[in-house]
């Protein structure tokens, strides 16, 4: 069953694992003969779309992203959830999926976001910073001062 077990017990960073903790545990606890196999299928994308997003965030403990690049990594992750999240909750009858863990899944998905405000307002105030002429990072280099010209 890949769904969220895949790399769960090499997540260094505690805000991935925050992000895991709550969705693994449910779905683990999960017997793979109660869901039938279109189901577990479409599961599995949506949890590979999820997966993937998380490592993408957990890249950055091996380089320091800029906010912007926090802020989109992190835009990626709430929408894949919320994608995910929509369609248990659409199907979480037909394919018998336990509440616990959509609303596991849920408060996972709160604490990404509001992860994801704190890096989008980071990198909003950045580019305000940027656009005024001051530091923020990687800021546009100023011009040379020139000297004026003829003897001093």
């Amino acid at each position: 069953m890949l769904l969220f077990a895949r790399n769960a017990s090499r997540v260094k960073s505690p805000l991935v694992a925050l992000a895991l903790c709550g969705a693994f545990l449910s779905l683990h606890a999960l017997p793979a003969s109660a869901m039938p196999e279109s189901c577990q299928n479409e599961l599995n994308k949506h949890a590979q779309g999820r997966l993937d997003a998380i490592n993408r965030i957990n890249g950055f403990k091996n380089k320091r992203p800029t906010a912007t690049q926090a802020c989109s990594a992190f835009n990626n992750l709430v929408a894949v959830e919320s994608k995910m999240i929509k369609w248990m909750d659409e199907n979480k009858d037909w394919c018998q999926i336990p509440d616990p863990l959509i609303d596991d899944l849920k408060k996972a998905s709160a604490q990404g976001q509001k992860v994801r405000g704190q890096a989008c307002s980071a990198a909003k105030k950045e580019a305000q910073m940027r656009a005024q002429g001051g530091g923020g990072g990687a800021a546009a280099p100023r011009p040379a001062v020139r000297l004026p010209q003829g003897a001093l």
